[in-house]
């Protein structure tokens, strides 16, 4: 049964992060698994169900992910690196987006529980990533802009945006490069 769950969740989160929330059905999964839709609703009762464990489930692979970067980068300029080749590898081929991205897409359609963990996910890559630019004041590997407004914590959400717009734009112009481009600024202020 678990691995049932573990392929559904698996073909769930391509769907989402291909088509969004509302481009497949349980109808779809069914047949991409080789099951029935009742099989389905005995391991995700509702859609609102599977989104829900889906958006838990790429929390805790990202959360993983990103503190491994942090605790073997040689500083925060390759720490940041890391999290932007994360995000363009994200993009497959052009063709889907990480979830959070998404979902965010899609959070008119979603249930309070899944907006909630989502907004979680985000505010929690957004501390990594303000734990990134803490890290850079101190090792210098990272340029920070001095406006004498910007903090460590705007910059950092400032970041989370512009990787997930990044990808959405690369996603509907089909191409990759659109990604590497609306990061250049970015990876231009890494000095290692």
């Amino acid at each position: 049964m678990a691995d049932t769950r573990e392929h559904l969740l698996d073909l769930g989160e391509t769907a989402v992060r291909s088509r969004g929330y509302a481009g497949f059905s349980y109808a779809d999964l069914a047949r991409d698994a080789g099951i029935k839709k009742a099989s389905i609703h005995h391991h995700f009762p509702a859609k609102a169900d599977l989104a829900l464990a889906l958006i838990k489930r790429y929390a805790e692979r990202l959360s993983a992910a990103l503190a491994g970067f942090l605790d073997t980068a040689p500083s925060a300029g390759s720490a940041l690196t890391e999290a932007i080749r994360l995000y363009r590898d994200a993009l497959g081929e052009g063709d889907i987006m990480c979830l959070c991205a998404a979902l965010s897409t899609d959070t008119a359609l979603l249930d309070e529980r899944t907006v909630a963990a989502l907004e979680e996910t985000n505010l929690a890559t957004a501390n990594w990533f303000e734990s990134v630019f803490e890290r850079a004041a101190k090792d210098g590997s990272i340029a920070i802009y001095d406006t004498g407004k910007a903090t460590t914590a705007g910059e950092a959400k400032a970041v989370l945006a512009l990787l997930q717009g990044a990808q959405l734009l690369a996603k509907s112009g089909r191409s990759i490069d659109l990604f590497d481009q609306a990061v250049a600024g970015l990876q231009s202020r890494i000095k290692d």
